[in-house]
């Protein structure tokens, strides 16, 4: 088989198979003059780029190539001659350099036309944590792009800025033009108003350090003459009703048939808010505004009076379009202080009924609606405080057996203050175990009659064993002291502390008692452990500062668990003994504390307790097994016991017949 020659590898022209048909494809006869290819060995078909003078070396031509004229002759070249084109180049590149610059400045600094975007507040994507923006740029961008189909041409948004309920957008003109084809598109629930928007320009008087021109003065002052004139000092009231009626404004030009609301209430905040240095300031001087009157069928247009006045406590929205509850997104979750709120002529006022419950919870002050009670300033604390807590806060379980465990608190508050080894030797023992953490990160408060400075924490942060923030095994392992010696030895390098008056002072603790049953029988008799009880105390205590004659606050959590000693030892120990220590912080109080505390610590109820609890232990029956066994002896302990027995003699008969 014949193989057709290889692709020339070397300069153009430089081997004389450039020439022939060894590419084996075919080519024009020519009478006269090389036959031009490319660097492949491809034959060159423009005129054009066949005429032009190529450089020697790498891809040119050596010889120089005659121009007969313009059009195509046998033997002759393409149109014009190599001179005269790369004048022309130069020429053409000489014009233009002078341009390139300002057309690249032009683009930098005039980015494209803009237009303004209203319907974003009216949407359901209003309620994305960004306002619905980039939902919406992004909607902007898909749909306008697939309208030029030919070009297939992306649309891009340069830049956006939100302004009051609008949002104005900037592109390329190009863009700009097919955004414009959006117009009265839905999005997200709501259509769209799109139109041209030009940024105000600075005027010629304005001043070198940027203060206003003289007439932007003039109008400012003449729209601060329109709000002292609609000002109640008495009623503390800016009424802002039927503005498209005031003479004023319309002595201004402001409303000439074309202008609406949208045009002059954001410059009417603007100034409005400049007339105060404080947000306090505001909160006092304004507290009602009326927009009744406005022909407005949402709040888009002047959604600047959320941003000026966000404390505002009633408000007026009569006799206006207001339609559904949506109309209301432009000002967002602002205006949560409303006490008062009218919405009397409006065609909502017929869903109230219905809408009352999602309109109170949009505003969580409300009392009233339309001028009808809705609840009650009492109704409105109560609900505000269930929404800072809403899991209940029960009251303190204090389950006792046999007043163990209050005798012990009673005797710790009293010791650990006065004689810690006295406190040590009566409940302590070689297997007893303390712990104390640092939890330097709790928020903290000013205690009331005190400096307020927070006692230093070097005397605990070497002994801490808070495991979020300790992971060395070694460290864990060696800051859990084990022993009465031991613990006593480290309480003495602790600072001297003393607990409020648990007679007088008892709203300054919570404390919880609850049986724990399964701990380590010390006497090594029940397999299945014995019971005790887990104590936790919450208090504060005063902590002497060494320096500072005045006692530092320090709030405190404790945790107990306390069971029967061993041979020679207590008779009751404390097995676990945990201490969590924070800066200050006052105790949450619950509300029914004392009915519940009384209704738990019933003295009956505690014997009762611990008649179950020596059942328990002498027959290893479950709880509730001698809860039952109890309730038919009428609490009897004696009867109980001999009653079990008399059981378990039954049952073990029945097993032998079987």
């Amino acid at each position: 088989m014949k193989r057709s020659s290889p692709a020339p590898r070397g300069p153009r022209n430089s081997s004389p198979s450039v020439r022939g048909g060894g590419r084996g494809g075919i080519q024009k006869r020519r009478a006269a003059g090389p036959v031009r290819v490319d660097k492949d060995g491809d034959l060159v078909m423009d005129p054009a780029a066949a005429g032009e003078k190529r450089r020697s070396g790498r891809g040119g031509l050596d010889g120089r190539v005659t121009v007969r004229g313009a059009g195509r002759d046998r033997g002759g070249s393409s149109r014009g001659g190599i001179s005269g084109t790369l004048k022309t180049q130069q020429a053409i590149i000489k014009g233009m350099n002078a341009k390139q610059a300002n057309v690249l400045e032009a683009r930098v600094s005039h980015p494209g036309t803009q237009l303004r975007i209203d319907g974003l507040a009216a949407s359901k994507a209003a309620s994305n944590p960004d306002g619905g923006l980039e939902s919406l740029l992004a909607f902007l961008e898909r749909k306008a792009s697939g309208h030029d189909t030919a070009s297939n041409r992306s649309v891009k948004i340069k830049k956006s800025l939100r302004q009051g309920g609008s949002v104005i957008i900037t592109a390329s003109p190009e863009d700009i033009t097919e955004i414009q084809k959006l117009n009265n598109f839905t999005f997200a629930g709501a259509p769209l108003k799109i139109e041209a928007y030009t940024s105000p320009a600075p005027t010629r008087g304005e001043k070198k350090d940027g203060g206003p021109s003289p007439s932007a003065q003039e109008t400012k002052e003449k729209l601060k003459a329109v709000l002292a004139s609609r000002y109640d000092v008495e009623l503390k009231l800016l009424n802002l009703s039927a503005l498209a009626q005031d003479a004023g404004l319309r002595e201004m030009g402001v409303f000439d048939g074309s202008t609406t609301t949208s045009k002059i209430f954001p410059a009417l905040m603007v100034v409005c808010g400049g007339l105060f240095k404080s947000r306090q300031e505001k909160r006092d001087a304004i507290v009602s505004v009326t927009l009744a009157d406005n022909e407005l069928a949402d709040v888009t247009d002047v959604a600047a009076l959320a941003e000026t006045f966000p404390d505002l406590k009633n408000l007026d929205l009569s006799r206006n379009k207001i339609s559904q509850l949506s109309n209301l997104n432009a000002w967002g979750s602002k205006m949560r202080n409303l006490s008062t709120l009218l919405l009397t002529g409006n065609p909502i006022e017929s869903q109230l009924a219905t809408l009352k419950d999602d309109i109170m919870k949009r505003y969580p002050f409300l009392e009233v609606l339309n001028g009808v009670q809705v609840r009650t300033a009492e109704e409105v604390a109560a609900a505000l405080e269930i929404a800072k807590c809403p899991i209940p806060l029960a009251a303190p379980d204090f389950r006792d057996v046999g007043q163990v465990g209050e005798n012990f608190i009673r005797q710790f508050i009293a010791l650990y203050d006065t004689n810690r080894p006295g406190f040590a030797a009566t409940f302590y023992d070689t297997q007893s175990i303390f712990s104390l953490s640092c939890n330097m990160n709790a928020p903290t408060k000013k205690v009331p009659g005190n400096a307020g400075k927070i006692p230093p924490w070097a005397p605990y942060v070497k002994l801490s064993r808070n495991l979020v923030r300790i992971n060395n095994l070694p460290t864990q392992m060696s800051r859990a002291h084990r022993g009465q010696q031991a613990i006593l030895t480290l309480w003495s390098t602790l600072p001297v502390t003393k607990h409020p008056d648990l007679e007088t002072q008892a709203d300054k603790y919570l404390i919880e008692c609850h049986p724990l049953p399964g701990l380590v029988d010390p006497t090594a008799q029940s397999a299945r452990g014995v019971d005790g009880l887990i104590v936790t105390i919450h208090g504060e205590f005063a902590e002497q500062q060494a320096d500072s004659p005045e006692p530092g606050i320090r709030s405190f959590s404790r945790t107990f668990v306390l069971g029967p000693g061993g041979p020679g030892g207590p008779p009751i120990r404390v097995i676990s003994d945990m201490l969590s220590l924070r800066a200050y912080g006052p105790l949450a109080q619950p509300s029914n504390n004392q009915q519940t505390v009384a209704a738990v610590t019933n003295p009956e109820q505690q014997r009762q307790e611990a008649i179950t609890m020596q059942l328990v232990e002498k027959t290893g029956m479950t709880p509730n097994y001698a809860i039952l066994c109890l309730t038919e002896t009428q609490w009897d302990l004696e009867k109980a016991f001999v009653v079990f027995n008399a059981n378990k003699v039954n049952q073990n008969h029945i097993l032998i017949k079987i």
